[in-house]
């Protein structure tokens, strides 16, 4: 048995050494601890309270609909996981956690705040006074690694540990959308679709938390400085947040596990072990590791994927109850990402009736799917009310294009399924590849174990039931991978609950087999738990190696300078204390966003906006919120305009008129938005207009080249970055103001 003391110095002292590796060589080896404890103690705080304010919101949910139960703690928490995401996303699409003032303050910490005043009385008078904590099994301090490197990960900005040459290219999602867009609702009016950001379109529901965690973060009035000024916190906490989700995942899924074999037979001390195990092989493994420590959605999935599961497994709740919860569930998991449906949904769907009487499946078919559908009810609503397409852009073929035209939709689409002509055969060496599939470096040995476990689950008889149900979800989930997504191996990734799952049945009949009465029995029995030990440890080695190759070996190289310096914050007082000849010297040597945000500040001049042209991942712009943007007009409380390559740039369906013409029309659309400056992102063009046709077709890489560089574009070169194929250019035409505010040559 191990204590919350020594599993807390042993997390501790993890921390302590993974966050020493790696720094920049001018940095003391002390700061790189001191800046991970400095982001728990400011910015964990606020985090720690949206979670235990969700754990308390599912109290109310859980007497509902099991009263019975005999782990209604972790009902509890499964159900409040739940109903948080889906009240933020409720919240945010009301506009109660969007716009400059106190009542988005408010709104933000009320609804935690009911959740924590819930579970503070449990704390003091309820289950969970201390008396009552459960002493943890030995086996827990293999969670040690995992959440150590969560944290410690997590304490870097976005793009800092993963950078270009890791799997996600730099965090590119999480810039570009995951936390451009709870920027744009938070400065806007309201969590709502935008023309100009298709992932907007999207449930979203992660990302309403990360609006609902911005609005109970101290700074600011303005959004957007509260966001990205001073150390980017609210930026921070999210990481935090969405690493806090991964481990939330990862408890349930080692409960769900425990109780699973708990019904094989096993006693309570060894399926409270192996349920250990099967949760710390979860958090450990690398696919979590790397996502879990971004701000993506991944997480929303696995926690709420686990908590159906578990839902599912619960007898103690009645058969109608059970079907609402389960399908509460997977329905908030869809709206996290909507490939739970077929990634998660099978899986709970056949563990909930396969160990249930074929006379109740009416029942809880019909409670579970009408709570999916309250569930995603808000979404559907304001998407068919932005497009009339609840679902765009998908089914347009049954509910219309929306705003796109039909090569968008076709653009789109292409990239989003597996690619054209691409065979059974090759789907399926796809599945088990290592760029592509379960072969992938970020997996570990998961397939092994996958392969491993199924075959000894189903060679014991006690587990034989479970073995083929959770055996049947999985190939589902990988048909379902292999026919309706784009073949990439972090889509994959809710197959871990069940590949957890059977780790657990393995182990519960390897225990059976060699525990026989006496002293040998329990020798026998306790190696093996050790040797399943392995798997969780495993994980946790070839996480712990992937994070310290990042970057040329130097993962932390960001730990200590934080957002700050991405966006430039962090140097704007030492500019201001320098004379104009070393200002100008020092601003030769900053990032493209940095150079942005302090020498041309867009963002406190209604005639200094920047046309982002190529690069769609603006986070780091202080000006790039979006409001204004469905109607392509920038403005000074949203003066860098963007799109993503899907969306229809500024420039699309500007004629260029004859050769000469003076203005070129493409100068004039520019400038009419609002925008004085163009970022030309020429890599980025290259790569989306030549390499990977993402791009408007009709716009071709050499008529943006001629464009820029024609004398009657009056387009100047002001800043160019070599290294990165950026350039920065100002069009010289001049400019006045409509009594509209549309800023017009």
């Amino acid at each position: 048995m191990i204590g919350p003391v020594g599993l807390g110095g042993l997390l501790l002292a993890s921390i302590v050494a993974l966050s020493c590796f790696g720094l920049p060589v001018e940095v003391q080896p002390s700061l790189g601890p001191l800046g991970v404890v400095f982001l728990l103690l400011t910015t964990g705080p606020i985090v720690a309270a949206y979670l235990l304010g969700a754990f308390g919101l599912g109290r109310p949910l859980a007497a509902l609909l099991a009263p019975r139960s005999i782990q209604k703690l972790w009902v509890q928490l499964g159900l409040g996981l739940a109903a948080m995401l889906w009240l933020s996303h409720t919240l945010g699409v009301l506009g109660l956690l969007s716009g400059p003032g106190m009542l988005p303050r408010i709104v933000g910490w009320s609804v935690p705040g009911i959740g924590l005043l819930l579970a503070l009385d449990q704390l003091i008078r309820g289950p969970l006074r201390p008396e009552k904590w459960p002493i943890l099994p030995a086996s827990a301090i293999v969670w040690g690694p995992g959440i150590a490197l969560l944290i410690v990960a997590a304490s870097s900005p976005p793009g800092g540990v993963w950078g270009p040459k890791s799997s996600e290219f730099g965090a590119f999602d999480a810039i570009s959308y995951h936390l451009q867009l709870p920027k744009e609702w938070a400065a806007g009016a309201r969590l709502a679709p935008s023309d100009h950001n298709v992932y907007s379109y999207l449930p979203s529901l992660v990302e309403s938390a990360y609006l609902h965690l911005g609005a109970m973060m101290p700074g600011p009035a303005d959004p957007v400085q509260r966001m990205l000024g001073g150390e980017g916190t609210w930026v921070m906490g999210c990481q935090l947040l969405h690493a806090g989700l991964a481990v939330a995942g990862s408890l349930l899924t080692a409960r769900a596990a425990s109780v699973l074999v708990s019904r094989c037979g096993v006693d309570e001390r060894a399926a409270a072990t192996l349920g250990v195990l099967a949760g710390a092989f979860t958090l450990c493994t690398p696919w979590v590791i790397v996502t879990g420590s971004l701000p993506y959605n991944e997480a929303g999935v696995l926690g709420l994927g686990a908590a159906g599961v578990l839902l599912a497994l619960d007898m103690g709740i009645a058969p109608w109850a059970r079907g609402t919860a389960a399908g509460l569930a997977v329905g908030v998991a869809c709206g996290c990402k909507p490939t739970a449906l077929f990634m998660v949904g099978p899986v709970v769907g056949l563990l909930l009736l396969g160990y249930e009487r074929v006379g109740n499946w009416a029942r809880m078919i019909v409670a579970g799917a009408a709570a999916g559908v309250l569930a995603v009810a808000p979404w559907l609503i304001r998407n068919w009310l932005a497009c009339g397409n609840p679902v765009f852009p998908f089914a347009s073929g049954i509910f219309g294009t929306g705003h796109w035209t039909a090569e968008q939709v076709a653009r789109h689409a292409g990239v989003h399924h597996a690619p054209p002509g691409t065979g059974v055969g090759e789907r399926l060496a796809r599945l088990v590849s290592a760029e592509f599939g379960l072969m992938h470096a970020q997996w570990g040995i998961a397939l092994a174990g996958l392969i491993v476990a199924l075959g000894v689950a189903l060679m014991w008889k006690r587990s034989h039931l479970a073995a083929m149900l959770l055996g049947a979800g999985v190939l589902v989930q990988m048909l379902c991978w292999m026919l309706l997504t784009h073949l990439q191996s972090r889509f994959l990734m809710p197959l871990l609950t069940p590949i957890a799952l059977l780790l657990a049945l393995a182990g519960a009949a390897l225990v059976s087999w060699v525990g026989r009465s006496g002293a040998r029995g329990r020798f026998l029995s306790r190696t093996a738990l050790v040797v399943l030990a392995l798997a969780p440890l495993s994980q946790a080695l070839r996480s712990t190696f992937i994070f310290m190759e990042q970057n040329n070996w130097r993962p932390n190289h960001m730990l200590p300078y934080g957002v700050g310096v991405i966006t430039g914050e962090a140097m704007k007082d030492r500019l201001a204390m320098l004379d104009d000849a070393a200002r100008a010297k020092a601003l030769l040597d900053i990032a493209p966003a940095s150079y942005i945000n302090l020498k041309i500040r867009p963002q406190e001049s209604a005639d200094a906006g920047v046309y982002l042209l190529g690069d769609t991942a603006p986070l780091y712009f202080l000006g790039a919120d979006g409001r204004g943007l469905p109607s392509g007009m920038a403005s000074p409380s949203s003066p860098v305009i963007y799109c993503t390559t899907w969306d229809a740039p500024l420039i699309a369906g500007v004629a260029v008129g004859a050769p000469g013409a003076n203005p070129h029309p493409w100068s004039v659309r520019v400038r009419e938005s609002g925008c004085r400056y163009i970022l030309a992102n020429y890599a980025e063009l290259d790569r989306l207009i030549k390499r990977d046709h993402y791009f408007d077709p009709a716009i071709t890489y050499d008529a943006i080249i001629a464009w820029l560089h024609a004398p009657e574009s009056h387009i100047r070169s002001v800043m160019k970055w070599q290294e990165l194929g950026v350039e920065l250019l100002e069009i010289d035409l001049p400019a006045r103001t409509t009594p509209a505010g549309v800023v017009q040559p």
